[in-house]
């Protein structure tokens, strides 16, 4: 009986055993299953780092055009968003004349006249003599002179009356009609009607009328910060993406960058341009805010690796490998990323487990 107890305690021991045994393979299982279904190889291919600047966009000619003479803008020809030519009126200018303005004209208009017959007539008649050999050639080129001087001072004199009291001058450019300088669109007529016009000449730059810009060709303006801007160069390619149209892209380049920059908000930043044209189905207003996006760096068939893979500890980065079945943590050393993944240069190879 005894014997009998001792066998059946035995069994009882030996199963127990096995149990744990078994319990203890699958949980190592189960261990060795959760650490490898979260790890992932690093795989070979292309990484480009992407830059995006904020800017906006302006035609790349805008033309001021303005007033030859001062007076008072009448009335407009032309509407803003009006496509016109070379040519074209957009305005007219009232010549505030006051009445001894016109009188002044007429007098100096009568005098030059008075001149200008005398000095024909003085002209004509030493001519017949300088021709008869009765005087000499320098008393015939002195009245030549003066005949000459007599008839622009004729001339002048019509003019100044004839822009008093009709508002041009036929022999001229001159005219209280403002007239388009190239082929455009209207982008802008500042001032409204019955605004005081200031003339254009040599000591101020005048009254704008209006602006005119050709919309097929257009300037990306954007700032980069200093550590972005070392990366450009003129030539350079930029794809520029219009805020309010979406899908739409067009490809930029860089024609200006400036050497100095100008503190914002304790950041350094730089002035930036790049052109481009536009096709007939696409319409841009100017001041539409845009961003364009250039490329940084590129590697080609490099090692890669989810950044999501990285952690980081103070500067440096480490990513944890599954070794013979354990985790172990390796510092790396990292390249180029486009923010998904990241170029590998040293560390691991493309043969070890990472987890993610």
């Amino acid at each position: 009986m005894k014997t009998h107890k001792i066998r059946n305690s035995g069994i009882a021991v030996l199963f127990v055993a096995l149990i744990a045994a078994a319990v203890t393979v699958s949980e190592s299982r189960t261990d060795r299953q959760i650490l490898m279904s979260g790890v992932i190889s690093p795989h070979r291919g292309d990484v480009t780092e992407k830059k995006i600047i904020s800017g906006n966009l302006s035609p790349i000619r805008e033309i001021e055009v303005k007033s030859a003479i001062p007076g008072i803008l009448e009335t407009y020809y032309v509407q803003i968003g009006d496509k016109i030519g070379k040519g074209d009126r957009i305005a007219k200018i009232k010549i505030l004349s006051e009445p001894s303005q016109i009188e002044n004209a007429k007098m100096n208009l009568k005098t030059a006249q008075i001149v200008y017959e005398k000095n024909r007539l003085d002209y004509e008649r030493d001519r017949n003599l300088y021709e008869k050999g009765v005087i000499t050639a320098t008393e015939y080129e002195e009245s030549a002179k003066n005949h000459a001087v007599g008839k622009e001072q004729y001339e002048y004199a019509k003019n100044q009356l004839h822009l008093l009291v009709e508002g041009y001058i036929p022999s001229s450019d001159i005219s209280n009609v403002v007239i388009a300088t190239a082929d455009g669109t209207v982008t802008d007529l500042p001032p409204e009607e019955g605004t005081p016009v200031v003339e254009r000449n040599n000591f101020r730059d005048g009254t704008t009328i209006a602006l005119i810009a050709r919309l097929d060709s257009f300037l990306f303006k954007g700032k980069v910060i200093e550590s972005d801007v070392l990366a450009l160069k003129k030539g350079m390619k930029l794809t520029v993406m219009p805020s309010s149209m979406e899908g739409f892209t067009a490809e930029a380049t860089v024609r200006k960058i400036s050497p100095r920059g100008y503190p914002e908000q304790g950041i350094m930043k730089y002035d930036i341009e790049a052109s481009f044209t536009l096709p007939d189905s696409v319409m841009i207003y100017s001041g539409f805010n845009a961003s364009a996006e250039f490329v940084m760096n590129e590697r080609k068939d490099v090692l890669l690796l989810p950044e999501s893979c990285l952690r980081f500890r103070n500067d440096s980065v480490f990513v944890e490998v599954v070794r013979d079945g354990k985790p172990e943590t390796i510092q790396i050393e990292t390249g180029v990323s486009d923010d998904l993944n990241i170029e590998i240069v040293g560390g691991i190879s493309e043969n070890d487990r990472v987890r993610k």
